[in-house]
């Protein structure tokens, strides 16, 4: 009984075995030795694109710290410069005309740097999403060549 449980067992694994080698190599695009230069080139042209999405991704990431400098320092700009068009407003409530134009040129100051501030922010997110979508489509071209490498193996292997 126990002999034929793992001649059962035995039988079973070697037939799942099959189906799924029958499987991997039917879904291959690449199958024949004739197909190894197509192979080859689709190889290389997914390697040039990963090089490209690399030095794109290298390229966004050193603009970080400057998208990161420029939303801090505006931001300060912008609260410096509100605080500055509060101080000439509430001299404007008690002074002249003069002092009116110049709390006025202030506040419009004081909006164009918290504009300015609100774009860096932007840029700054922007570069964060822009590292992450390279980063995803870096792994799926990854994933391609990994998916090359076995139909080439499953290619010597014939």
């Amino acid at each position: 009984m126990k002999n034929f449980n793992t001649i059962k067992l035995l039988a079973f694994a070697v037939t799942i075995s099959i189906t799924l080698f029958t499987q991997t190599a039917s879904a291959q695009k690449y199958k024949t030795v004739a197909d190894t230069a197509k192979l080859n080139k689709k190889y290389a042209e997914i390697t040039l694109d990963i090089a490209k999405l690399n030095y794109k991704l290298a390229e966004a990431k050193g603009k970080t710290v400057g998208y990161d400098a420029k939303a801090v320092s505006t931001a300060q700009d912008a609260a410096n410069s509100a605080l500055d068009s509060k101080s000439t407003a509430a001299t404007a409530t008690n002074g002249d005309l003069g002092d009116a134009k110049t709390a006025m040129k202030q506040a419009k100051k004081a909006n164009n740097q918290a504009n300015d501030a609100n774009d860096a922010m932007n840029d700054q997110t922007d570069n964060v999403k822009k590292i992450a979508k390279l980063t995803k489509q870096i792994a799926e071209k990854q994933k391609e060549l990994d998916e090359l490498d076995k139909q080439r193996a499953a290619i010597m292997a014939l």
